[in-house]
């Protein structure tokens, strides 16, 4: 009896009855008695398909979806990369071709060839040699490069323009320059266009732009002892100095006469050096040398006689400002 229930394992190797193999594995049933059936046969069972594989973690899909995300962010940049380096990238050496070297990009790019050839007209036609080199402090070519590049000489004028710096502009020359141009025309064009408040007021490009059109302007016809134009700083700082003047000028008028002085008129002359210096030297002068329109011209010399008249037959006026004498105040 013990045999009977037994052969059949016996005949079967290690194979289970049908039956018995759902009891064991009931989801793997078919697949466990088709590999005991080619075992049986003589044949290699095919291996069983692995378990499904367990979920990940919170964390750990948290930080597959970041690393896609920031992939994907990528893929869309990339396109626009290697446009935003190329536009960026200037050429590091210095030529003689090349009288503009922009590595700051402080001058628009519509007119950066048309500043070159301006340049190269104005070594053509006159003799004088400009280059503009741009950066931030001391990035870009040293003195020597310098030098070597745009090969100097005592007829070159280098002007550096660092946007970093408080006064955006310097100025290096030969001495051959310095005949036509002296040293207190480039510290007047320095201060003129390249302080923070022209820069604030104009923009870096507009006062590169403008610094260079008056450098070869001058340079053009044979040198400049001022810088030419006139602004309106200058030409309100020149209206007060003329109205100063004219207030010396009219209190002068009211001294009476003592002593030597037999008329009031010869006050008048006697303060001449000071009201003349406010009013000629200060309020005239640089009008006069900067600019050819007369409107300035004239504006300074009626405020000048406003105020000196205002001054000097006013008594109300005289009173206010304490140059009453002692007759008025009897």
């Amino acid at each position: 009896m013990l045999q009977q229930l037994t052969s059949p394992g016996a005949r079967s190797g290690s194979c289970l009855h049908p039956s018995s193999a759902s009891l064991a594995l009931p989801t793997r049933r078919s697949t466990a008695v088709q590999a005991c059936r080619q075992a049986h046969d003589g044949e290699a069972p095919p291996p069983l398909p692995p378990p499904a594989a367990q979920q990940p973690p919170l964390l750990q899909r948290l930080r597959a979806a970041a690393l896609a995300g920031a992939l994907s962010a990528t893929l869309a940049l990339a396109p626009i990369a290697p446009a935003s380096l190329d536009a960026w990238a200037q050429p590091a050496a210095l030529s003689e071709d090349t009288p503009v070297l922009d590595l700051a990009r402080v001058v628009p790019s519509a007119r950066l060839e048309g500043l070159q050839q301006q340049l190269r007209d104005l070594e053509s036609e006159t003799g004088w040699r400009v280059r503009m080199l741009t950066r931030y402090g001391n990035d870009g070519p040293t003195d020597e490069e310098i030098r070597a590049g745009w090969k100097t000489d005592e007829r070159t004028v280098v002007i550096l323009v660092d946007p970093s710096s408080p006064n955006i502009m310097n100025f290096k020359f030969g001495r051959e320059v310095r005949g036509v141009l002296r040293p207190q025309f480039f510290t007047e064009l320095q201060g003129r266009f390249g302080n923070m408040f022209a820069v604030r007021e104009q923009g870096e490009s507009a006062a590169v732009m403008n610094m260079v059109d008056t450098l070869t302007g001058c340079l053009s016809r044979g040198g400049c002892t001022v810088v030419p134009g006139l602004s309106a700083d200058h030409y309100y700082f020149t209206l007060a100095v003329s109205v100063a003047g004219g207030v010396i000028a009219g209190a002068a008028s009211k001294l009476e006469p003592s002593g030597f002085v037999q008329r009031r008129w010869v006050w008048v002359a006697l303060f001449a050096p000071l009201w003349g210096s406010l009013f000629v030297n200060f309020g005239l002068g640089p009008v006069v040398t900067r600019t050819p329109d007369l409107l300035p011209l004239v504006g300074n010399i009626v405020a000048f006689c406003i105020a000196a008249a205002a001054v000097g037959y006013s008594p109300k006026i005289s009173k206010a400002v304490g140059l009453t004498t002692d007759e008025d105040a009897a």
